[in-house]
């Protein structure tokens, strides 16, 4: 009899083994999280790739201004000139990292040394690279304000003596201005007020 009993033991417990683990995969599905393990990872590394809006800063240069300075042909001793002598060609600008949203870009050229005096005013710019002398050969594409010469366009740098610095910025705007050749600085920072995605800032010297 003890023989019997202890015959049937083993099977007794492989029976009940059995059993606990028919039932294992129940317990398992009650604590499984709804979402795969793996989403959670793929979620992750998501955010930690930059979204498409998202871009280097924006930024401008131009070939026509090397190591801080603009070059003669865009100044005072450049040979193409407009009214009572004042140069006329400006300098090629490139543009970084135009803001995704951005519907024209728009600039301002001041000389704070000369206090404040306006060289350039341009809006509806469109969202691309302005190639050497733009500010006549492309007058049609664009509104351009009066410089302080008193004229419109670009009127390039004529220091009295020394050296001035000519700050260039250039605004990408979300929506068009509405602005007609010969609009004033004030007109022009009235226009793109609350229309700035963001700026780009160049700054130039010339000396006379």
């Amino acid at each position: 009899m003890r023989q019997a009993i202890l015959s049937i033991g083993p099977l007794l417990l492989a029976v009940l083994f059995l059993g606990c683990s028919a039932n294992a995969p129940e317990q398992a599905a009650a604590t499984e999280p709804a979402t795969p393990s793996a989403a959670p990872a793929a979620t992750a590394s998501e955010a930690q790739t930059p979204a498409p809006t998202q871009q280097g800063e924006f930024s401008v240069s131009s070939s026509g201004i090397a190591d801080g300075v603009i070059a003669d042909a865009f100044g005072a001793r450049g040979e193409q000139t407009a009214q009572r002598g004042v140069p006329s060609r400006s300098f090629a600008l490139s543009f970084q990292n135009i803001p995704q949203g951005t519907a024209c870009l728009a600039l301002s050229m001041i000389d704070p040394d000369g206090g404040d005096w306006v060289h350039w005013l341009a809006a509806g710019i469109p969202a691309a690279d302005l190639p050497e002398n733009a500010s006549v050969d492309l007058a049609g594409s664009m509104a351009q304000g009066q410089n302080s010469f008193g004229f419109t366009g670009y009127g390039g740098p004529t220091p009295p003596s020394g050296t001035h610095s000519y700050v260039v910025t250039v605004y990408a705007l979300d929506e068009p201005v509405d602005l007609e050749n010969g609009f004033s600085l004030e007109a022009f920072l009235q226009a793109i007020d609350g229309k700035v995605l963001a700026s780009a800032v160049l700054t130039g010297d010339y000396s006379r």
